[in-house]
């Protein structure tokens, strides 16, 4: 199938039908997209992270917001042929190569929290940067809770706050990659002045952990994923506390 622009919305209901987590970036700008019998298929949803700056000048500290893309969403039907999620991001890059010359590197999130360590970045040949500690909470039905969105809604995410929510917080691990768009020098300049090894063993099943927090006890580190439902229906109130 040929790759096609659309707009970003055609994108994001696509997505809120079809992908795990039914929300998106606010900063999502270009959308990429496979199209059959005029339904879409795929889309990749490229713009920027919640911290653009902060996130590409920890990675590498000469860049900017300019310079790069993020992958806020990639979403396939389940129905297509095998190895088309590495056959769409293949053409992906392809076209960034062709039509957005001035970006350096596109920049991904490989959601280990939810159990994928980033096999279809690793099967198109991005470059793995090892991992960071992520955390989320789940209600007793085990739907999502993002902690922005504590934030947002109850100015809080305390642990007094969230046992009054009946939520239990998890930590899992995110894994980063990156793929270049530069030339070999440029490429070779940025590997050497990021902080973080670039290129190291890819991680697989066996390197994610998650830890559980449920009533203010902590449990060890587990290879076994907690359940986590797609749909996000949280709708408490706030919690009312004592002064």
């Amino acid at each position: 199938m040929d790759l096609e622009v659309v707009s970003v919305s055609e994108a994001k209901n696509f997505i809120a039908a079809h992908h795990y987590a039914t929300n998106h970036p606010a900063f999502s700008k270009l959308a990429l997209a496979w199209r059959r019998d005029g339904a879409l298929t795929a889309v990749a949803l490229w713009g920027l992270g919640v911290r653009p700056r902060h996130t590409i000048q920890k990675l590498f500290p000469s860049l900017t917001t300019a310079d790069y893309l993020e992958l806020n969403r990639l979403c396939l039907l389940d129905e297509l042929p095998r190895n088309s999620e590495t056959e769409f991001i293949a053409q992906n890059v392809r076209w960034f190569k062709k039509h957005k010359p001035e970006l350096v590197l596109l920049f991904s999130w490989a959601d280990g929290i939810r159990g994928k360590p980033g096999y279809v970045y690793q099967a198109a040949n991005w470059l793995y940067g090892g991992f960071i500690t992520s955390e989320i909470y789940l209600t007793e039905d085990n739907e999502l809770v993002h902690p922005r969105l504590l934030i947002t809604r109850y100015g809080t995410r305390n642990a007094k706050a969230t046992a009054a929510l009946g939520l239990r917080k998890v930590w899992g691990r995110q894994f980063r990659y990156c793929y270049f768009l530069c030339g070999h020098k440029r490429r070779k300049e940025l590997l050497r002045e990021s902080p973080f090894d670039w290129g190291q063993p890819y991680p697989k099943t066996k390197d994610m952990v998650w830890k559980e927090q449920k009533a203010g006890e902590v449990s060890r580190e587990t290879h076994n994923p907690p359940r986590i439902e797609r749909s996000v229906r949280f709708r408490q109130p706030a919690p009312l506390f004592d002064d």
